[in-house]
């Protein structure tokens, strides 16, 4: 019985886990809400003991005995959040419950590669920033088809990338960081159309911005209201557009200064 009692508590710390690095990184509730009932299931056929309720910053697992009526239900709670959005991680969780569900991993092999998961680094910020600089200079020459305006988004879109993180790591709030790197690519564009000509400049601050916009946030919170999930999905989508307007205002702000 004992045996049983730590088999269940283990089943529930591996869902919880699991939940956790997803919703960490950025996963839709629904995929959560898969991975937990696949993971239940194939560790006892047709289990429905294990029940997940997940929102934005919340997870909660409880498990039943199914042997037991009568005994209470086990419990964990733990607080998340989304810290970042790292489809790598996703996919990697994708990959080893499909792994457990084809019996290549016994559930303990779970639990430890998970753990092994969830302590990996984030993205790299290197790659992090040297795909904004693609990124904002590729989209750049599209718009304007000028290969110095393109490389200006580009350095200017990595800058801001590495800003807002390092920003971040000091400041720990979100927002302010957008707000500030928002404000300073806007002043150093500017800066720069004093000494050289820059047709539509306009659009070298909107590319250099472009990466920093929460695209993968805001589609994974019309996903989540879609399926019905009425607390996480609006307020996903409140902080993706606040987001999007602290870059707004940051640049506005020296626009009406600086006229």
């Amino acid at each position: 019985m004992i045996g049983q009692d730590r088999q269940q508590l283990l089943l529930a710390k591996t869902c919880l886990l699991a939940s956790q690095i997803l919703m960490e990184n950025g996963s839709e509730l629904s995929r959560i809400d898969d991975t937990v009932h696949y993971i239940a299931n194939t560790y006892s056929e047709g289990n429905d003991d294990i029940q997940a309720y997940v929102t934005s910053t919340l997870i909660i697992i409880t498990a039943n005995d199914p042997t037991d009526e009568d005994m209470q239900p086990l419990v964990l709670v733990e607080q998340t959040s989304v810290k970042s959005i790292n489809l790598t991680k996703i996919d990697e969780i994708n990959r080893l419950s499909r792994s457990f569900v084809a019996h290549e991993l016994t559930l303990k092999e779970l639990y430890q590669e998970l753990r092994k998961l969830r302590k990996q680094p984030m993205t790299s910020l290197t790659k992090a920033n040297l795909g904004s600089f693609f990124l904002s200079s590729t989209l750049t020459y599209m718009a304007m088809h000028n290969v110095f305006n393109s490389l200006l988004a580009g350095i200017f879109g990595l800058l801001g990338m590495y800003g807002v993180t390092k920003l971040y790591n000091v400041l720990h709030r979100p927002f302010i960081g957008e707000l500030i790197v928002a404000a300073l690519i806007t002043v150093a564009v500017r800066l720069i159309k004093l000494g050289t000509p820059l047709p539509e400049y306009n659009m070298i601050i909107i590319g250099a911005l472009f990466p920093l916009l929460p695209g993968v946030q805001i589609t994974t919170s019309i996903n989540d209201i879609f399926d019905g999930n009425l607390i996480s999905g609006p307020q996903r989508l409140l902080s993706a557009l606040i987001l999007t307007f602290t870059m707004v205002l940051g640049s506005l702000l020296v626009y009406t200064v600086w006229r």
